[in-house]
């Protein structure tokens, strides 16, 4: 019977992937995947490698990193899966027909779990595998190593699941499923900013340097601080680690680790026992809608073509009433906060003269770049899950009395805003910082609203070409092979975008030249890329939406 629970998730992503017209897409992504993957992995192998090297400080060096990636880990998919409980216990589409099936609530509850724990894995599989691998071929482990990562990964894996489950399931019963999973939107924003925080609190860099401490003594005692003693990954980094230095194996946390996985699934079943069904009644109740008279909304889209402001409305009170967009905001002030300080933490001033100069002309060049990326990112957020927001109702847009290319345009409003602002901060902060000349700042903010326009437009093209009406919510139409392939597209446009520019810049600044007169000219030819990206792929698109009817 678990096996008929699965076999719809299993079927689907088999026809997903031989049926379906975005093969070649998948292919693509697919080779991304494998890049990044031996990417990671060679990183991990110089990394190790360097600190294997350090005569008597190697072991205990390599032993410290593998305890902050186990618990990074671990705390990234514990939180993934309470945001995947949330989905496949009781916001999923197909819970209506499979409670009316005669199984039992314990088969349901482990062909659940299954489910999440293979919707949350992937992250272990692409960011955790190459990192052991390249532990146990830099180290040289031998086969009791290889034997301890199949049975302590699982192992971690199944307590990270289980607490998302038993987390989730407590929080239903408090709220409701949906508002619970836009407050784990905006604690998920906090946890990346406490997990920086840790990370900076622990002080990696000093670990190289063994004369920032008193003794010898200080130093090998903050090398081996332990984590706290009842936290799984310290369980497994002590197996791993046994079992790549050779010492002797730790029976205590090795047992620790099976017994744990086994009473999280006893724990977990217990506690969906229990709250399942008042979650999944909760989870039925709708909120209700307190912003959709305000005027304020009105005098917002006023300045907008008239035929954009009814679509243009709808999108900013959408943007009110939903938490896991407008939180988006705290995101977008953290990356910009971060960004600044980094920049203001440059060492550039440790060059003089000309150097100097042409060091912090270039670095702040260089941010257009950083500042294309990041709209790159609100686009997909935004602009791309324009129309998959849409859901089931698109067909009431489809029949509006609207122009396709107007009402597209007009729902790109929202998302181009917070793209110009980010991106002005952005590009003209660091400027600031670092001293660029006027006129290379004019050019890079007139070059990042331009740019805005153009990554917009081919955002907007590309949703609207592979629409994804089944997701449930932004964020998931947002992680979706196509964005991903959006992504590439526009930081390569960036990148084209950026080379122009550095040649007119450049053929500008020579000094004794006559080049100087033909400097407009590649910068001309950037403007044309972003408006023609920004205009003529909209129409196109929309051609495409329209054409596949209601």
């Amino acid at each position: 019977m678990l096996l008929t629970l699965l076999s719809p998730r299993i079927t689907g992503l088999r026809n997903t992937l031989v049926r379906t017209e975005r093969r070649g897409l998948y292919a693509f992504l697919g080779l991304v995947g494998v890049g990044f993957w031996a990417s990671l992995f060679g990183l991990m192998y110089f990394l190790v490698g360097q600190f294997w090297v350090i005569e008597g400080f190697g072991p205990f060096l390599a032993r410290k990193l593998l305890e902050m990636l186990l618990a990074s880990l671990f705390v990234m998919l514990t939180f993934s899966n309470i945001i995947t409980a949330l989905s496949t216990y009781f916001l999923s589409d197909d819970l209506e027909l499979v409670l009316g099936l005669p199984v039992s609530r314990a088969t349901f509850h482990y062909g659940r779990f299954v489910d999440t724990l293979s919707q949350s894995s992937w992250m272990m599989a692409l960011f955790g595998l190459p990192v052991f691998l390249a532990y146990g071929l830099r180290m040289g482990a031998g086969p009791s190593y290889y034997l301890s990562l199949v049975v302590a990964v699982p192992a971690l894996l199944i307590i990270a699941t289980n607490t998302g489950i038993v987390v989730a399931t407590v929080l239903v019963n408090v709220f409701s499923a949906k508002r619970t999973r836009e407050l784990m939107v905006i604690l998920g924003l906090m946890l990346v900013a406490a997990l920086f925080i840790a990370m900076r609190s622990l002080r990696p860099e000093r670990l190289v340097n063994a004369q920032e401490f008193e003794s010898l003594a200080a130093y090998l005692s903050e090398l081996q601080l332990p984590a706290p003693t009842l936290f799984p990954p310290r369980w497994a980094s002590e197996v791993l680690a046994a079992t790549l230095l050779y010492t002797p194996f730790p029976w205590i946390e090795a047992g620790l680790l099976l017994t744990g996985a086994l009473a999280s699934a006893a724990l977990s079943r217990w506690v969906v026992a229990w709250g399942f069904d008042t979650g999944w009644s909760r989870a039925q109740e709708a909120r209700a809608a307190r912003f959709y008279r305000s005027p304020g909304f009105d005098w917002i889209v006023r300045p907008l073509p008239l035929a954009w402001r009814a679509m243009a409305g709808k999108e900013f009170r959408i943007f009110a009433r939903d938490p896991s967009q407008w939180s988006q905001v705290f995101l977008l002030m953290g990356v910009c906060g971060i960004y600044l300080v980094s920049v203001q933490s440059l060492p550039i001033n440790s060059f003089q003269g000309a150097i100097l100069k042409a060091m912090k002309q270039a670095v702040a060049f260089l941010n257009l770049g950083m500042g294309g990326f990041v709209m790159a990112a609100i686009a997909a957020r935004f602009q791309f899950t324009a129309v998959s927001r849409e859901g089931r109702a698109w067909w009431v847009l489809r029949g509006a009395p609207i122009e396709p290319a107007t009402m597209l345009r007009a729902k790109a409003v929202l998302g181009l805003i917070p793209m110009i602002v980010v991106g002005l901060v952005v590009v003209i902060g660091s400027g600031l910082l670092l001293d660029a000349p006027g006129e290379l700042l004019a050019l890079e903010a007139v070059t990042t609203v331009v740019l805005a326009y153009g990554i917009s437009g081919l955002a907007l093209a590309m949703g609207a070409v592979w629409p994804d009406f089944r997701a449930d919510t932004a964020a998931r139409a947002a992680s979706s092979p196509a964005a991903v392939f959006f992504m590439v597209v526009a930081l390569v446009v960036v990148f084209l975008v950026l080379t122009l520019e550095a040649v007119g810049v450049w053929l500008y600044l020579r000094q004794g030249g006559e080049t100087w007169a033909l400097a407009p000219i590649p910068v001309a030819l950037a403007f044309a890329l972003c408006l023609f990206v920004g205009r003529w792929p909209v129409g196109r698109a929309a051609e495409i939406l329209w054409s596949r009817g209601l």
